[in-house]
């Protein structure tokens, strides 16, 4: 309840649920990439790109990991009132899940573009550049950052039932959000309307 008694909803998945839905959805990310890599190149050019991936493993996870945080701070930031002041990293350490978590309410249309901006320009743009260039570590690259992309595609098919105007605010401690229903669909923070 918010300080005028409305309601207020929480949306949330479990990490240890939301984990194992990733792991089922990394079969279906994996065939929608390789196959049509592997209808234009060959499979030796995907194996030559796969072994430098390998090979370069930690910097391209750590930087990848970073960037894909980055990415959902720089597109809350933009429409968080306080901007980058709102935001907060960090990593759950039980399941090792690095996060940003904005502090302030967005619109939903909002929070979906800093919820899609890692998948999109660490997943599917890099997956599409490496099917038109037969560059097999760029695909590898992508493959790995659309399933790690994967908390994201759940809390954006989580969103699909709310209209782009309405607010939602970031829950800080869970994967998911809040959401109080009413006209003004104004959300509490600190006790404080905004």
């Amino acid at each position: 309840m918010d300080n005028d008694g409305n309601e207020i909803t929480e949306y949330t998945i479990g990490l240890g649920r939301a984990h194992l839905i990733i792991l089922l959805m990394a079969v279906p990310i994996i065939i929608l990439f390789v196959v049509p890599f592997f209808l234009i190149w060959d499979i030796d050019t995907f194996e030559s790109g796969r072994k430098v991936f390998m090979s370069n493993i930690i910097i391209y996870l750590l930087s990848g990991v970073i960037m894909h945080e980055l990415l959902h701070g720089a597109g809350w930031a933009l429409f968080a009132p306080r901007g980058i002041r709102s935001l907060k990293f960090g990593i759950h350490w039980k399941y090792l899940a690095p996060y940003c978590h904005c502090s302030e309410p967005l619109k939903v249309k909002h929070y979906r573009i800093g919820g899609a901006l890692p998948l999109v320009m660490l997943g599917i743009a890099p997956s599409l550049f490496a099917i038109a260039t037969g560059n097999g570590a760029l695909l590898s690259f992508g493959i790995v950052f659309s399933i790690a992309a994967g908390g994201d595609i759940i809390s954006l098919y989580m969103l699909r039932k709310f209209d782009g105007e309405s607010y939602i605010h970031d829950h800080p401690d869970k994967m998911g959000f809040y959401v109080k229903p009413g006209p003004d669909n104004n959300m509490i923070t600190n006790g404080n309307k905004k």
